[in-house]
């Protein structure tokens, strides 16, 4: 519009006031048509640049979420691929010492003491899949520990509860697996059943199982498990 009125002002002050008013309203249109067809061009050459943008940037998009795929992939597998454990294994004592059970045990007993061998040590089925002897002495060594400290009242424990939860003994992770009932092989509570009719390994002082050595003595000690004495 502007453009339209610039040009007619120019026809007004070049040209005589004799010039024909058919002529100029002639002009005044070439005028106007040159920059509707002007505006139209510039319009078009825009939409054919922000297709071409359009066009690239999606391209892009495509491409890094590719590169994105291809990394969460690899994380997906590097998280799936757990370091082997190798199990080093100590002869046992020959001849274990067994101290009896003190006092009779209810269904209650058995299951909790099971529950907490196989928290402690259930790992072993698959580090030691071969050597059914071996796992299942470190479950009864584990259970001992518990039985010994419930006779000693080791942290003033009177019920295998009191073991369990006794402050800064037992992992988190051991607890919980408890409190969840976790399902476990038959094995399990006939080790258990064993402990509690025929007595745990060891003697009283047998209270300690960890992944380092500690008290007097190790009694034992079966791939990354010592079990010593007091």
């Amino acid at each position: 519009m502007f453009l339209l009125k610039k040009g007619w002002k120019e026809i007004r002050k070049n040209f005589p006031k004799t010039f024909r008013r058919q002529e100029a309203v002639i002009l005044a249109s070439v005028l106007g048509i040159s920059v509707i067809c002007s505006a139209f061009v510039v319009n078009a050459n825009y939409q054919t640049r922000k297709e071409s943008v359009t066009e690239e940037t999606l391209s892009e998009t495509l491409i890094l979420g590719t590169e994105n795929h291809i990394t969460t992939n690899t994380l997906e597998k590097k998280a799936l691929e757990f370091p082997k454990f190798e199990v080093t294994v100590v002869q046992s004592r020959k001849g274990d010492v067994i101290t009896p059970v003190r006092s009779a045990y209810t269904m209650e007993d058995r299951e909790l003491l099971a529950q907490m061998m196989y928290a402690e040590e259930g790992v072993f089925f698959s580090w030691a899949a071969g050597d059914p002897e071996k796992i299942e002495r470190v479950h009864k060594l584990a259970g001992s520990v518990i039985l010994h400290r419930l006779n000693a009242h080791f942290s003033g424990a009177q019920t295998l509860a009191d073991v369990l939860y006794a402050p800064g003994q037992y992992d988190y992770r051991t607890i919980q697996k408890v409190e969840k009932g976790q399902p476990m092989p038959a094995q399990v509570y006939q080790w258990a059943d064993d402990l509690l009719t025929n007595g745990a390994l060891g003697p009283d002082t047998l209270v300690f199982q960890a992944e380092f050595r500690q008290g007097s003595e190790v009694y034992d000690h079966i791939g990354n498990q010592y079990f010593c004495c007091r």
